[in-house]
């Protein structure tokens, strides 16, 4: 898994769309944090919206790297449209407790648990029918032989948080969207290295590209 030009990518496809991307994460953060000021239920609506808001975010990176799609109010919603609320909420769910569970036995089981079934979420966006069950199995199988590739993935952006705190908070403008996008290119390596289709029309698509070359050349 090459991590810089998944981070290259990232960094390609956020450019004139950083702001957007922050606002709309700030609008997230506004309704989680006026949710939990209500003692208990508005626990359990933070809780509730975060889960649909956090497939919404799958959807909106997502679309971000493979269409260079900037993203709209409208695309927060997605979590919540066509049974996705439901689906969000068991994913949560899922997540939360094996992970909490895992890490009972001690931290690092917790870390790699969590490794494992990070790409959930992207793959019951790509896979709209695909229960939350199914989503943690999946996610358990691509993440097999690169949960060190996520982990140092996620280790090369400590400079940049180290920069956020420098600053403030306010490198976390850039560094917060980066950092999704690098995450969901991320997925979109995996799944092309997953999938013999995708791979085999990546080579032809390759081979096509140096065919032209060749051609040229002469």
């Amino acid at each position: 898994m090459d991590r810089v030009k998944i981070k290259q990518l990232a960094k390609q496809q956020i450019k004139g769309k950083v702001l957007t991307l922050f606002a709309l994460s700030l609008l997230v953060g506004l309704v989680s944090g006026l949710c939990s000021l209500v003692p208990v239920a508005g626990a359990v609506a933070s809780f509730l919206i975060t889960s649909a808001l956090v497939l919404s975010w799958s959807f909106i990176y997502l679309n971000v790297i493979r269409k260079n799609k900037a993203p709209i109010v409208e695309d927060l919603l997605y979590g919540f449209k066509n049974g996705n609320f439901l689906r969000a909420i068991v994913g949560a769910i899922y997540y939360g407790l094996f992970v909490f569970l895992w890490s009972l036995l001690f931290w690092i089981p917790g870390i790699i648990k969590s490794i494992a079934y990070s790409q959930m979420f992207f793959l019951m966006t790509d896979n709209p029918k695909m229960e939350a069950g199914e989503a943690q199995k999946k996610s358990m199988e691509m993440m097999n032989g690169h949960k060190m590739d996520y982990f140092i993935l996620q280790l090369s952006f400590f400079p940049w948080f180290l920069l956020t705190i420098v600053t403030f908070g306010l490198a976390a403008i850039y560094v917060g969207p980066y950092m999704q996008a690098s995450y969901a290119a991320f997925y979109d390596a995996l799944l092309a290295k997953k999938s013999p289709l995708k791979a085999a029309m990546n080579a032809r698509k390759e081979a096509k590209a140096s065919a032209k070359k060749v051609k040229s050349a002469k």
